[in-house]
């Protein structure tokens, strides 16, 4: 009889509470031989692969077992020994056959060089030194840009760690190039090289490295009896950082934070001290707060959103962020707001559903432990932040959290917290508005549909991971994916971006057509979450049954997938008047429009822009 997922849960909660090198080490041994059934949730699979210059199989395990511990279930390759350059160029090779979503690219710079370099390098010419530099960049960044276009992974590659040790000590920065300079420049033009490859992410490995301590990285034991590069204490710290990546890949990413006031966003409590005697300040105590605010505006304008929950008299508190001279965030920066007596667990619940979030978006900051544990408890989806007993460490304890990362920042990123203010605004202008009709009116909506382009394929792409309440078919189609559809003649994949007189969502919604035999297919038909309830999913499809019955075609299909999240969607073909639905053993609910017999209109209420 195989092993069970109640085994592995088993496995992994030990681990959880103690992640370091060895447990990590002895849980992927174990689940290596258990024999366990993949999820049925096919959105929990991940292909990982590690490959490099030295032995990087104790890589692979932690990140396979703390990609484990996320929820997901991942196969692990693991690359063989400095046959990284094999590996990539062949296209028949173990790495191909595996089928990695990711790849870690782990070369150091030392196996690239020659064995003589280090000795020498004091009496090397700036020329040699100069050339040697470019040697080995180029090989990096041209193995990294063949597995790119040999394979759809999303590609990680290290960059070097400078060195702290120099054969020329303290004169080391006097020289034309010193070794340390060496090491820099290399690591700034092998960013340079591999900026515009869309699925090559570089890994900043030496500051890694420089926060964990350089002299630390290396156990020189392991290094020279197994050809270990990194020691057993940083290699879990390593593996956190690709983590970092694995969850942007996944959508995994926290959207919002949700956070206390009294002792949190300043010191002390408003309603005892009134404003004056709260510490906010540009002195201790008093600055840790303001500079605790800054790195949360830093956040929140890089597209993180921020709401609040505080026990709190109303009054009291919106005076602070509309009066106090030293309060970094105002009103405007919060998409929604909960100051009141009510139990934060509740207020929490209200706030999820107000911003139109998952409750596994939310980060929870608040001083009180008390108050953390009955959401820790009440809520687990949320992620509950440990806040130091000193405020002094809150800017540190945020900016380590790292999971608020993206593949790519887009437009639609850096100003979504503006976009949420607006969506406040709409809310109590639905309020005082009789009819939803009149309401939609109010609102001078305007939509442009346009096939995907070049510009805004990285945020389509980024729509098509995230987006899980108004997704009909919740299929993750990749960057790669999506170039192939545009290029290949049958697919057409549109792009919708929505404004109207409170702001610009940029843009907000896709669809994907398969064309085949006269006949349209909608393979993917999704919407953000910012816009459900403004009728622009009816200009979408009222566009393409537009340039369906200009193209002659006789039938349009679409498709709706159940998923724990997209109930929100699941009647949209029947309102726009789909028919004749069939469900098939998945639980897939196929629906059709004859186009002889039924249309779909643009509302009135929506301007359509054209390209």
């Amino acid at each position: 009889m195989g092993d069970t997922r109640e085994d592995l849960t088993k496995l992994l909660d030990a681990v959880r509470t103690k992640p370091i090198y060895l447990n990590l080490w002895s849980t992927y041994k174990k689940i290596e031989r258990m024999d366990l059934e993949p999820p049925d949730n096919e959105e929990l699979l991940i292909r990982l692969a590690v490959i490099g210059s030295s032995t990087l199989e104790p890589v692979a395990a932690c990140l396979d077992v703390k990609t484990r511990l996320l929820g997901l279930h991942p196969t692990t390759f693991v690359g063989g020994f400095n046959a990284f350059r094999q590996e990539v160029l062949d296209k028949s090779s173990a790495l191909y056959h595996a089928n990695p979503d990711i790849v870690v690219l782990a070369v150091d710079a030392w196996a690239l060089l020659d064995q003589k370099f280090l000795s020498s390098f004091p009496k090397l010419s700036q020329k040699e030194r100069v050339s040697a530099q470019k040697e080995i960049v180029k090989e990096l960044v041209s193995v990294a840009k063949k597995l790119e276009s040999s394979s759809s992974a999303l590609v990680l590659v290290n960059n070097f760690i400078v060195p702290s040790f120099s054969p020329l000590g303290i004169v080391d920065s006097k020289q034309e190039m010193g070794l340390r300079e060496f090491f820099i420049e290399a690591n700034s033009f092998l960013r340079d090289g591999l900026r515009n490859q869309t699925r090559v992410l570089v890994v900043d490995l030496d500051s890694v490295a420089s926060d964990f301590g350089k002299a630390r990285v290396v156990n020189w034991n392991t290094l020279y009896r197994g050809s270990v590069s990194f020691s057993e204490e940083f290699t879990p710290i390593l593996a956190d950082e690709y983590l970092r990546y694995v969850r942007a890949y996944k959508g995994l990413t926290k959207k919002c934070i949700v956070l206390d006031m009294d002792n949190t966003l300043w010191g002390g409590i408003i309603g005892e001290d009134g404003m004056e005697g709260i510490k906010l300040g540009n002195t201790s105590p008093g600055n840790e707060y303001v500079d605790f605010q800054r790195a949360l505006l830093s956040l929140y304008n890089r597209g993180v959103i921020l709401a609040v929950n505080s026990k709190n008299n109303f009054d009291d508190a919106i005076k602070v962020l509309r009066e106090h001279p030293y309060q970094v965030l105002r009103e405007e920066h919060f998409a929604a707001l909960r100051i009141n007596w009510q139990n934060k667990v509740q207020n929490l619940v209200e706030l999820a559903q107000e911003i139109n979030i998952g409750l596994d978006s939310i980060v929870f900051l608040d001083d009180n432990p008390v108050e953390r544990e009955q959401v820790r408890q009440a809520l687990p989806q949320v992620m509950v932040v440990d806040l130091p007993k000193n405020p002094r460490l809150y800017r540190t304890t945020l900016e380590r959290l790292q999971v608020f990362d993206v593949l790519s920042l887009t437009k639609e990123d850096m100003v979504r917290g503006e976009m949420y203010v607006g969506r406040r605004m709409r809310l109590e202008l639905e309020h005082d508005t009789s009819s939803v009709e009149d309401f939609l009116r109010t609102l001078e909506i305007k939509v442009k549909i346009m096939p995907v382009d070049d510009f805004n394929a990285p945020r389509v792409v980024q729509l098509i991971g995230k987006t899980n309440q108004f997704n009909l078919t919740t299929r993750r189609h990749s960057e790669t994916d999506i170039q192939q559809m545009r290029e290949s003649g049958e697919y057409i994949v549109y792009s919708m971006a929505v404004t109207d007189k409170f702001g610009d969502e940029g843009v907000v919604g896709v669809a994907i057509v398969h064309k085949k035999n006269g006949e349209w297919r909608i393979d993917t038909f999704l919407m953000s979450c910012r816009v459900i309830g403004r009728s622009v999913e009816t200009a979408l499809l009222a566009r393409i049954v537009a340039d369906a019955r200009a193209d002659g075609v006789r039938a349009i299909y679409g498709e709706y997938a159940p998923t724990k999240k997209n109930a929100p969607a699941s009647d949209m073909y029947e309102k726009h008047g789909f028919g004749r639905p069939v469900t098939d053993s998945d639980g897939i609910t196929s629906w059709a429009l004859l186009l002889d017999e039924q249309t779909v209109e643009l509302p009135e209420w929506i301007e359509l822009i054209e390209e």
